[in-house]
């Protein structure tokens, strides 16, 4: 087949695949581009690699021709997906943020929740957890959101590196928060033959822990601090919000509700799209002009760009690893050093993906370690919606990952906090994403996969388990807790992530144990203050004898 190809079309190929490997370096970085020519070199000259990497190696020719025409190359399925979905949602975003959307997400959130203590680091998840399923870069949600919920944080008393750590953990959790949940999801859709809208029902529950233990965070600073929230007379009327910019929700829940009913992605991104131009025309505050129209198509192909010079780039890896029969020997190598344990393969998946994240921005990180860990996962029993859904979660995760937390950099350069501080505190306020992966990798009921009863079953020991986890590392859960309990309910946290009845009454005894415990400390701590105090009124009234 080769040797059938014209020597021209094979020079014009590899001058594309030089160009794409050019623009792929300006627009993402270097790392992406570093392995990629590893891949081309180890696909040309494998018999030279060690012998348990070896291969016979195959021509030039025949590797450019397989990259450029089939479906496992450039052009394939995620430069596919890529141009029939993505490109929408991309514009979808651009839209929304352009037109007005992005300013009335931050306003409402401050006025439902800016008077509470902690008010503005709550206004901060919701109003970034909103931006951030549609912006797709957790940096850039970090940047926009950001300069608003920041200096509001720091002014009611949180420090800069916790007003930091807060807006970065916010801003990743948007990838993954349904409907929209950046680029990432459409090709996770397409890997595993499902539908977008089970995709996206499935990763329901995860945000909504991820969301939970955040701001049972922020809640138990806030207590331990004192910090109070913002004057009504500093915070946005919900009313005004409403009246001048609420048609924006129209486009949102539309999108959700046309999904749900079954219209295609395309049809429905499409008609969310030009909701957002027909609300923003009809409201007076943010009625549109062509050149308002004009910036939001100039971002959204911006936007679209990165991401199809990703995917591209992406086929590259693919088609090279498909060529050379890399992925099966990793996945035999990974099952070989587990042994068959779901757990310790699944450990080893994630440091993987988490040190891609570290360089690469989240889509391209999944692409990546899907194609080449998600196979390993399945064969050792793991449903395929589970295994991917895991490492998209841990692709995310890599921008509050130290030592290269890019969302927490990014979020340290507003707050003037510490780089490196920020991004393990980031890590501590995240850690429930590093936990939440293992529990459903083998519960699937946590992504909306079967029965009701254990779905909720699944759902409520989560959320306990969320709930003692954060508990132990803050020490505040409607009151403090002391150091032993704290301790106890940590292992009763490690019990309810574990999927089973009996592990479930574990865990329940723990926390039942924890409180009992807590009680009685309280109270033999209480008893010695008031006997401290009643001698010292005794020494007090003999002293005066």
């Amino acid at each position: 087949m080769s040797s059938a190809v014209p020597m021209a079309d094979i020079v014009m190929e590899t001058i594309f695949i030089a160009l794409l490997l050019i623009v792929t370096r300006r627009c993402i970085g270097s790392f992406v581009v570093v392995f990629c020519l590893f891949l081309i070199g180890y696909t040309v000259f494998g018999r030279y690699f060690p012998s348990f990497m070896a291969h016979r190696g195959q021509s030039w020719k025949h590797m450019i021709k397989f990259l450029y025409i089939t479906t496992e190359g450039v052009f394939g399925t995620t430069a596919g997906t890529a141009a029939s979905y993505i490109i929408l949602f991309v514009a979808f975003g651009a839209f929304m943020e352009v037109l007005g959307a992005g300013a009335w997400f931050v306003d409402v959130a401050y006025a439902l929740t800016g008077r509470y203590r902690g008010g503005p680091a709550k206004a901060a998840v919701a109003s970034s957890a909103l931006l951030g399923m549609i912006s797709g870069s957790p940096a850039a949600n970090v940047a926009t959101t950001g300069t608003f919920t920041i200096p509001l944080m720091k002014k009611i008393g949180y420090n800069p590196e916790e007003a930091g750590a807060i807006e970065a953990v916010a801003s990743t959790g948007g990838l993954f928060t349904p409907p929209v949940m950046g680029a990432a999801a459409f090709i996770l859709a397409e890997n595993i033959g499902m539908t977008y809208r089970t995709v996206a029902l499935g990763a329901v529950v995860p945000a909504l822990l991820y969301y939970l233990s955040l701001i049972l965070v922020i809640d138990g600073i806030a207590v331990k601090r004192h910090l109070l929230g913002v004057s009504g007379a500093e915070l946005p009327s919900i009313g005004k919000a409403m009246r001048e910019r609420g048609l924006f929700a129209l486009p949102i829940f539309g999108l959700i509700g046309v999904i749900v009913a079954g219209w295609s992605i395309t049809k429905a991104a499409f008609y969310a799209v030009l909701a957002v131009v027909i609300v923003a025309y009809v409201q007076k505050s943010t009625r549109t002009s062509p050149k308002m129209i004009l910036k939001a198509l100039k971002q959204s192909t911006a936007s679209a760009a990165s991401i199809i010079i990703t995917c591209g780039c992406a086929g590259i890896i693919v088609g090279t690893i498909e060529l050379t029969g890399l992925g099966a020997k990793l996945s035999y190598s990974l099952i070989g050093l587990a042994n068959g344990n779901v757990y310790i393969g699944a450990l080893a998946v994630m440091v993987v993906t988490l040190i891609l994240g570290c360089a690469m921005p989240p889509t391209t990180t999944y692409i990546i370690a899907a194609t080449i860990l998600a196979r390993p996962l399945i064969e050792m029993g793991v449903i395929p919606l589970c295994a991917h859904m895991f490492i998209f979660m841990f692709s995310c995760v890599g921008a509050i990952t130290p030592p290269v937390a890019l969302a927490a950099y990014t979020a340290a350069g507003i707050s003037g906090g510490n780089a490196n501080k920020t991004g393990f505190r980031a890590f501590r306020y995240g850690i429930c994403a590093f936990l939440v992966p293992f529990f459903f990798l083998l519960n699937p009921e946590l992504l909306v996969q079967g029965e009701i009863a254990a779905i909720l079953s699944a759902i409520v020991s989560a959320a306990a388990a969320v709930i003692c986890l954060v508990t132990a590392f803050e020490g505040y859960f409607f009151r403090y807790w002391g150091k032993m309990a704290r301790v106890i309910l940590a292992g009763a946290a490690f019990f309810l992530f574990i999927p089973g009845t009996r592990t479930d009454f574990m865990g329940i005894g723990g926390i039942l144990l924890a409180a009992a415990l807590d009680i009685c400390m309280n109270r033999s701590n209480s008893s010695r203050a008031i006997r401290t105090v009643m001698n010292r009124k005794r020494k007090g009234q003999d002293s005066d004898e």
